[in-house]
C-alpha cells in the first residue's frame, strides 16, 4: 500500500480539511445586503431569485454538499412550472395543474420560493422571509393575494415531496485499494467525498449510471503517458512551462461549477434582455444538470477509482510505463480535492454549461466579462467572447492545478455534453 506522506492528523476535521483547498472556497464570511438581496441594478426577480438562493446556499456550506445545487434546481423548476401553468410556452416538469382562480404571478412565485427555502435552509427562516418581504415590497398591482400564495405553495409542496428521501445527503464509506492506478488519499484528506451514489435519484436521468463514462487508457499506455508526462510538467507547483495566463485561469476557474455557470447566467439574461420565462427556464436547466452531472461523473470516478497526477506522479516507478518518470517531491499547483480522478466533473460542468446556455440563445458567441472567487489577486476578471472557449478554459484549468489528466478533462467535456443533451432535448422542451 502507498505510504501515507501527507503529515496530517488521520482524524482530521471533515469541515477545516476542506478548507485546505484553498482558494476554492471563500473563506470570509458572507452576509446579505438589500443590494445582494434585490439589486437595483436589475428589476428581474428570477436573476434576485437566483442571486439570493446562490448565496443562502453558498453561505450555508459553500456548495461543499448537493444541498445548495438541489435548492436552485427546486426553485426554478416550481418557478417555471407556475410560469408555464399560466401560459404554457414550455413542457411542465412536475406540477401540471392550473391554478383553480386568477393568481397574481410574481406573489405565487415568491410564496413558492419562500416555502422551498424555508424547508431547505430552517435555520434561515429570518433571513428567507425578509427576502420575501423585500421582493413582496416590489409588486405592483397587487390582486389576487392570497389565492397566489397558496398556488405557489401547493407548487412548492409537491416539488419538496417530490425530492423528499432522494439520497442527496448520504455519503457511505470507503477504503482505498492498494494497486498501481487506484485512487489514494492525498494530502490534507483521510476520507473521500460522496462514495456511495446507490440511492441518489437524479432529476433528469434514469439512473447515475445512464452516462457513465468508457474505461481510462491503460496505465502502459501512449495516451496515458502523454497525460501523465503534461500534468507532470504544467500542473506541478510554481510550474516553468505554464505561462503567466495559464496559471492566471488555471486559478480562476478552480471555483465550483455552481458560482460560475450561475454568474455567467445571470449576465447573459441581462445582456440579452431574456425574458421572465426564458430567464428562469435557463436556471432550471442549468442546475438540474448540474446536480445530474455530478451523480454522473461521481459515479463514474468511483466506479474507475482512478489515483489523482499528485499519487501517479510520486509513484510513477510503478505504473509499468517507461515513458513514465516518478518524483516523489512532485506537488500540484493547487491541494488536489478528495474524490478519484476519471473523468473531471469540473470539465463536464463547463461542457454542459456552455452547451446549455447556447441552446437558450442560439448562440455560442457570447462576450462576457467577470470576477471569480478563486481568482489571483492581481488577476480577479477575465472576459471571454465564446461560452466554448471558457468551457475549454475550464477544463485545461484542472491540468494547470495539477488535478487532472488531459484523457480525463476531454471525457469530462464529452460527458457533459452528452447529459446536457439529453436534459435539453427531454426537459421544458418548447411546446409546438
Amino acid at each position: 500500500m502507498f505510504p501515507n506522506k501527507s503529515g496530517f492528523p488521520k482524524k482530521l476535521n471533515r469541515n477545516i480539511a476542506l478548507s485546505l483547498i484553498v482558494p476554492i472556497m471563500l473563506l470570509a464570511p458572507v452576509t446579505f445586503t438589500k443590494k445582494d438581496i434585490y439589486p437595483p441594478s436589475s428589476p428581474s426577480l428570477v436573476i434576485a431569485i437566483n442571486e439570493a438562493t446562490y448565496t443562502l446556499a453558498n453561505q450555508h456550506d459553500q456548495f461543499y454538499s448537493f444541498i445548495g445545487v438541489r435548492a436552485l434546481a427546486m426553485t426554478h423548476l416550481a418557478i417555471h412550472d407556475i410560469y408555464n401553468n399560466s401560459n404554457k410556452q414550455y413542457a411542465a416538469f412536475l406540477v401540471k395543474s392550473h391554478p383553480s382562480q386568477p393568481i397574481h404571478l410574481e406573489m405565487a412565485i415568491i410564496a413558492s420560493t419562500k416555502h422551498i427555502l424555508n424547508s431547505i435552509y430552517p435555520d434561515r427562516q429570518d433571513t428567507i422571509n425578509d427576502l420575501y418581504q423585500e421582493w413582496q415590497q416590489q409588486l405592483t398591482h397587487m390582486e389576487h393575494k392570497e389565492a397566489s400564495i397558496d398556488y405557489g405553495k401547493l407548487v412548492a409542496q409537491k416539488y419538496i415531496d417530490y425530492r423528499a428521501h432522494d439520497g442527496h445527503e448520504k455519503n457511505g464509506d470507503y477504503t482505498p485499494m492498494t494497486k498501481p492506478g487506484d485512487y489514494q488519499y492525498t494530502p490534507g484528506f483521510d476520507y473521500v467525498w460522496k462514495p456511495d451514489f446507490s440511492v441518489a435519484r437524479p432529476f433528469t436521468l434514469d439512473s447515475v449510471s445512464q452516462f457513465r463514462s468508457p474505461p481510462p487508457p491503460d496505465l502502459a499506455s501512449q495516451t496515458y503517458a502523454e497525460s501523465y508526462n503534461e500534468v507532470k510538467d504544467y500542473g506541478v507547483k510554481n510550474s516553468t512551462y505554464r505561462n503567466a495566463d495559464q496559471t492566471s485561469f488555471g486559478h480562476w476557474w478552480a471555483e465550483f461549477g455552481e458560482h460560475a455557470w450561475n454568474r455567467i447566467g445571470r449576465i447573459v439574461a441581462k445582456q440579452r434582455k431574456l425574458s421572465e420565462v426564458e430567464t428562469n427556464r435557463m436556471f432550471a436547466l442549468i442546475n438540474m444538470n448540474l446536480y445530474d452531472l455530478y451523480l454522473a461523473s461521481f459515479d463514474s470516478k468511483y466506479f474507475y477509482d482512478t489515483w489523482r497526477p499528485y499519487t501517479a506522479i510520486h509513484h510513477g516507478a510503478q505504473d509499468g510505463n517507461p515513458l513514465t518518470q516518478g518524483d516523489i517531491d512532485w506537488e500540484p499547483e493547487m491541494v488536489t480535492p478528495p474524490w478519484p480522478e476519471y473523468p473531471s466533473a469540473h470539465a463536464a460542468v463547463g461542457a454542459a454549461g456552455a452547451e446549455i446556455i447556447t441552446n437558450v440563445l442560439g448562440t455560442a458567441q457570447v462576450d462576457f466579462s467577470m470576477q471569480s472567487t478563486t481568482a489571483l489577486t492581481t488577476e480577479p476578471m477575465r472576459t471571454y467572447h465564446s461560452l466554448d472557449k471558457a468551457a475549454d478554459d475550464c477544463a485545461d484549468s484542472r491540468i494547470m492545478n495539477g488535478y487532472h489528466f488531459r484523457f480525463a478533462t476531454e471525457e469530462g467535456k464529452k460527458q457533459g455534453r452528452k447529459i446536457a443533451r439529453h436534459t435539453i432535448d427531454h426537459f421544458l422542451i418548447p411546446l409546438p
